[in-house]
């Protein structure tokens, strides 16, 4: 009797001793890289798609934020391709040339001012014309999405009317097209990621910046220097963002595991984002109204915008061209598409 006791102990131990690798395997930590401050709205969206993973997957994946961002923003994704960080986003501004039909919510005159149904249209969009082209080296695309369209905001009491009245002064700009389009303008210019807006402005570097939205205008401190904005209809520019997780991580992740994050993402993580933008900008346009003017843009300035971003859209056209696909199309599928799907109105 005492042997079969033994032995029972023995084999339950040994049971409990070979299941303890499974236990852990199907226990899966992803690290997710954030650049934004904690005080982003950005955090909390993320937090609750983290929570969505975590509970749909019953457990298994469990997402955790870095400290701090792994890399600086223009270098997240090869960042996480090394293995600094399990996934992230970037902004699509900092995609080198072989991803060009992901810059196809960059183009002037897209955004309408609804950055959900914004954020639907470009991963549409992308899934339709793009997807099957382009390779990703290193990565797993999971979603798109867009913030809002910038505005072009006046740090001093003179506003902003015409062509001339910027390239009277230096303005900070995101890079990229909006800075490209400047560039056709002759405006005189500086750029850099969001996060270095306050750096520019408190030390008076600049006397007008554009790229950046209401809230993180207010976000990254600038509403204090800022005497005016001025309203596109149409955005001549709005950022957008690719989301996406290393590939090897990816590989060893279960069909089950992978089809959540696929379900959880796409266009579930674009109206996730979309909503939250949204509302944020509206927030933040309310807060900056407290003591800045809001003026919509003039005939001159649309003018000058329009004819300085076509060569923009005929660079990307070809670019596109070279891939096999009519851009032409994509651009004008995603315009529709905002067009049907936009119900937000900001005033």
């Amino acid at each position: 009797m005492f042997f079969k006791y033994i032995k029972h102990v023995v084999l339950t131990c040994l049971v409990s001793v070979l299941l303890l690798p499974l236990s852990a395997k199907a226990e899966t930590t992803l690290l997710f890289n954030m650049f934004t401050p904690p005080s982003h709205f950005s955090w909390e969206v993320m937090q609750d798609w983290a929570d969505q993973v975590n509970e749909k997957s019953e457990g298994r994946l469990k997402i955790e934020f870095a400290a701090k961002s792994v890399a600086p923003p223009p270098k997240i994704m090869d960042a996480v391709r090394k293995g600094a960080a399990d996934a992230g986003w970037v902004a699509n501004i900092f995609l080198g040339p072989d991803n060009p039909g992901a810059l196809v919510g960059l183009m002037p005159w897209v955004h309408l001012g609804d950055s959900e149904a914004t954020s639907v249209a470009l991963w549409n969009t992308y899934q339709k014309f793009f997807a099957d082209k382009e390779e990703w080296p290193g990565i797993e695309v999971l979603g798109m999405y867009h913030f809002a369209g910038a505005s072009l905001c006046s740090m001093t009491d003179e506003l902003i009317t015409s062509a001339d009245d910027l390239r009277k002064r230096k303005v900070w700009s995101l890079p990229g097209n909006l800075a490209k389009i400047l560039g056709n303008m002759d405006v005189s210019l500086v750029t850099g990621p969001a996060v270095q807006i306050h750096e520019m402005v408190s030390r008076n570097v600049v006397e007008a910046y554009t790229g950046i939205t209401y809230d993180s205008i207010i976000k990254f401190k600038a509403a204090p220097y800022t005497k005016s904005c001025v309203e596109f209809k149409k955005a001549p520019f709005a950022i957008n963002f690719t989301h996406f997780i290393n590939a090897k991580t990816w590989a060893r992740l279960s069909p089950e595991d992978q089809q959540v994050l696929r379900d959880l993402s796409g266009e579930h993580l674009a109206r996730m984002v979309g909503k939250k933008v949204n509302q944020q900008l509206l927030e933040g346009r309310i807060e900056l109204g407290k003591t800045a003017e809001y003026i919509p843009a003039s005939d001159d300035l649309m003018a000058s915008f329009t004819k300085s971003a076509q060569p923009i859209i005929d660079e990307w056209l070809a670019k596109v061209a070279e891939m096999g696909v009519d851009g032409q199309a994509a651009l004008d599928f995603m315009r529709s598409e905002v067009e049907r799907l936009s119900t937000f109105k900001l005033n």
